[in-house]
């Protein structure tokens, strides 16, 4: 029961990501049905990314810290997309390390 509630909680998650924190499909106010699609898509594409990218720099480069309760201070998807939103951002960071690991994961 407790793997079942797990994967539940991830999709939950998700869904909380896709609709408002941090890629707001909410807001979109699209009413044709072909570019929602289109949209869902790209955003779900990108999700999976940053979740990706988060996952590695936890595994690899930069663990998520922990707070006192035992829960980690941000999800996978939001420290992916922590990284990826400095990575691209102009002058970003010159850190060789963080740029060595972005890098890194892009190949």
């Amino acid at each position: 029961m407790g793997q079942f509630y797990r994967k539940r909680w991830t999709i939950e998650a998700c869904f909380q990501n896709l609709k408002g924190r941090g890629f707001a499909l909410r807001g979109t106010h699209l009413q044709c049905r072909g570019k929602l699609k289109k949209l869902v898509g790209l955003v779900s594409l990108a999700y999976a990314l940053c979740v990706s990218v988060g996952t590695w720099l936890h595994e690899k480069v930069q663990p998520i810290k922990t707070k006192n309760n035992g829960y980690k201070r941000a999800s996978f998807s939001r420290h992916g997309l922590n990284a990826l939103r400095q990575y691209t951002r102009p002058g970003r960071s010159t850190d060789p390390a963080f740029i060595a690991s972005m890098n890194a994961v892009f190949r």
